[in-house]
Formats: C-alpha cells, structure tokens, sequence
C-alpha cells in the first residue's frame, strides 16, 4: 500500500513538472503613466484575465494606473499610439503557460481623465470589477462581463447620447444611474433575474421617467447570460 502511494506521488510530481510548477512570488506594484500626447480624444480597450479590476476617472494625464500582482506574474502591457486627434490605448494581460502554487493576486486600479472622450471597451475573465465611471467623459461603453461581480456607475453629467453595451455572461451586475437622465435598458438572453423597481418595465424594456423627456439618453443592451441584474435610480 506504502509503495503504491509512494508511485501515485512520484506520478502525480512528474506531471506537475511537466505542465511547469512555479512559486508566485512576493507581491508587488507597478505604476504606470500614459501622457495624451496631444489626444483630444481615446478609444481604450481594457483585457483582464482574472483578478480584480477597479476603473475610475480623476486622472491628471490620460491614464495613471497601479497594478499589483506577484513577482512571478507579468504585469499587463500597455500600448498606446495617437492618429490623427485620437488616441488608442489597450491595457492586456498574456496567460502564463504554467501551474502557480500559492495566491495569485491581481489587482488592476485604473484611473482615467476626466475631461478626455472616451469609447471604452473592457473585457474580464474572472473576479469582481468596480467601475466608477461617473467622472469619465463616455461616448460609448463595451463590457464583457465574463465570470464574476460587477458595479457599474453611470452617474454624474451627461452632455451627449450615450450607448452601453453589456455581455452579462455568468455572475451578477449591479448598475447604478442618473435618475435625471433619461434611461433605455433592453435585456436580452437567458438572465436569472433582474431587478429595476424603479423602472416602467414594457416587454423586456426597461425605461425611467426622465425617458423621452431629457436631452440626452442612456442607452443600454444587455445581452445576459446566467446571473442577475440590478439596477439602480440615484
């Protein structure tokens, strides 16, 4: 019996080396700063694989960002490049072909320029993400969910149409939104439930009382998956 459980270990120890074993490391952060470079506006595409993710604006230059993960890990590459007016800034993250021992921590705090228009594209694996996108200057919003938690706030001054498009794929998502401004929320797909109390609710339409009546509207798809969503009037 000793001698069977000794091979299952030896076994069991090879393949772990062959698919690669490796300590995450000690924890670290890395601080990284776009300038706009002239930029009078941005379409950022933001690629996460797991972890959490915290987006906000308030930023002096286009992007000042904090990512802390273990040494082990690579940080997320960022690139950037103006045409024209208009800048093009992705932040992603490669997968790592080996097996981590340990906890893998990986926490991305994003901070954006408020003053700067922005077509914003954000895609996440797995986690929670926090995104506080009440002092970005949004033209247009792109979120796949993946797997996970997410908060979205769209609160504070809208000066122009607004178009959200949401993945829910499998978990939950609470958003919140301006209770001045009116509101179009259209969910589509198989969603475990959602929650809109608030709202006029025609057919799997969800409207405001400030809908049809401001000058300017918050469009919202959401394409749902398993999970539910909330949301909320300020």
């Amino acid at each position: 019996m000793k001698h069977r459980l000794g091979l299952i270990i030896l076994g069991c120890a090879a393949a772990l080396a062959l698919v690669g074993c490796d300590d995450m490391g000690d924890l670290t952060t890395d601080s990284k700063t776009v300038e706009a470079a002239g930029a009078e506006a941005v379409e950022m595409n933001v690629k996460m694989g797991a972890g959490e993710l915290r987006v906000s604006g308030g930023a002096q230059a286009l992007m000042e960002a904090e990512f802390t993960h273990r040494t082990r890990r690579q940080p997320p590459e960022v690139e950037y490049r103006v045409a024209g007016s208009k800048g093009f800034l992705s932040v992603g993250q490669h997968r790592h072909g080996g097996v981590f021992i340990g906890s893998s921590r990986n926490e991305w705090d994003i901070r954006l320029n408020s003053q700067i228009p922005a077509d914003l594209k954000i895609n996440l694996g797995a986690g929670e993400s926090t995104l506080d996108l009440a002092e970005v200057d949004l033209r247009s919003l792109t979120v796949d969910m993946g797997v996970g938690e997410m908060k979205l706030d769209l609160r504070g001054k809208h000066e122009r149409n607004l178009d959200v498009s949401i993945d829910g794929g499998v978990g939950s998502g609470k958003i919140y939104l301006p209770r001045e401004v009116g509101v179009r929320v259209r969910v589509d797909g198989g969603i475990g439930s959602v929650d809109a109390h608030e709202f006029n609710k025609n057919g799997h339409v969800y409207t405001n009382e400030a809908y049809g009546k401001s000058p300017v509207t918050i469009d919202i798809s959401i394409d749902a998956g398993i999970g539910s969503i909330d949301l909320r009037l300020d």
